[in-house]
């Protein structure tokens, strides 16, 4: 096995100057000496130029206010005076009147059962109302909101709830699949999701003005643990148009779409770089990484697990960095992903750093 060797310069760059405020998972983001600050280095990734060093998911400002009430009943609301991860809540309803209820054994909510607001989706006009945006305290939301965020950092704010989940919320899981193959309620979920395209592009318009949104987190589990909820053929004809349209909505601003997408999907890559996304979030663990990069790596920035565990030794872990390096960093065009949600080695960021900045150096 290779001998760790770490060059010295690089090191001082590594070294920790202080911390960054990280409201969904406090003491994860320090700051460090780099040449760059990581805004402007994942801005050279996003528009396609070549990062300086690996870009890290945690180099971003999450932000999920509680000013949208989606955030605060599903237990998942980062901002100022963040819900710390899996802490008990009430509940409630969300911006459309959908209750939710936590449920300690997860650490989050789901919708309540056996009640759903959609029992015709042909007839959801009668049954759903949309949010009034004006009602909501954008500025003071945004003052507070402010006061934690730094301007050497991207802002990456999320919808908690994206279109196939929304769907789910109104209707239920099996009434959802349903309608995206039956061609009776095809005309009905269309009409719903152009609907709902127009919200949320109010809505993203707000995150740019309120609260500097450079990143739109946008949540949509498209998948199980074992595989899909729909084929590709349909995730085609019922969800990628309007994936595009949010697309659209945050690149006329400025803004850069990330998908977050759990379940095994790695049969959508295709679909989902069709539909304008510019990072994919793919789940961990459970994903063919190696064939979503081998398929869509050039198309999309992927945010890839580091394939570490916490119990590796240092040599092993330095070992599965250089590995990563050769399959998915040497071309600049990835992201890491390493969160407390998922097992990874103290060091491999350190790691992956120094082996990224000698990769990289070419470049420059």
């Amino acid at each position: 096995m290779r001998k760790i060797r770490l060059n010295p310069e690089y090191g001082k760059e590594w070294q920790k100057s202080g911390m960054y405020f990280n409201p969904l998972f406090p003491d994860i983001s320090p700051i460090r000496n780099f040449p760059i600050s990581t805004k402007e280095n994942f801005l050279r990734l996003l528009r396609g130029e070549k990062p300086v060093y690996l870009p890290v998911l945690i180099d971003m400002l999450p932000l999920a206010p509680r000013l949208i009430p989606d955030n605060v009943v599903r237990a998942f609301s980062f901002d100022y005076e963040p819900i710390q991860f899996g802490a008990p809540q009430q509940g409630g309803p969300d911006m459309f009147g959908v209750q939710w209820d936590f449920i300690p054994v997860t650490g989050g909510s789901m919708v309540r059962p056996l009640n759903p607001k959609i029992k015709d989706i042909n007839h959801w006009e009668k049954v759903i109302t949309f949010p009034d945006l004006d009602q909501y305290d954008w500025a003071g939301e945004g003052e507070k909101c402010a006061s934690v965020m730094s301007g050497d950092r991207l802002n990456r704010v999320w919808i908690l709830t994206g279109l196939n989940e929304r769907l789910i919320s109104f209707m239920d899981f099996d009434k959802t699949m349903i309608a995206y193959v039956d061609e009776q309620m095809k005309e009905g979920v269309h009409r719903l999701f152009d609907r709902l395209c127009v919200f949320y592009d109010d809505l993203i318009d707000r995150f740019k003005t309120y609260f500097n949104c450079d990143i739109l987190m946008f949540n949509d589990d498209w998948g199980t643990q074992r595989g899909p909820q729909f084929s590709p053929d349909t995730a085609r004809e019922m969800l990628a148009p309007y994936i595009r349209r949010i697309a659209e909505s945050c690149h006329k601003r400025g803004i850069y779409l990330e998908l977050h997408s759990c379940g095994k999907n790695d049969m959508l890559a295709p679909v989902i770089a069709e539909s304008n996304v510019d990072i994919w979030q793919p789940q961990e663990a459970i994903n063919d990484f190696e064939l979503i990069y081998s398929t869509i790596g050039d198309k999309v920035c992927l945010s890839i697990p580091s394939g570490t565990t916490s119990d590796m030794s240092d040599e092993i872990c330095f070992a599965h960095a250089e590995e990563f390096m050769d399959k998915y960093g040497k071309y600049g065009n990835v992201i890491l992903n390493i969160t407390p949600l998922t097992p990874y080695h103290p060091r491999v960021s350190e790691f992956l750093y120094h082996l990224s900045r000698e990769a990289y150096a070419q470049f420059m």
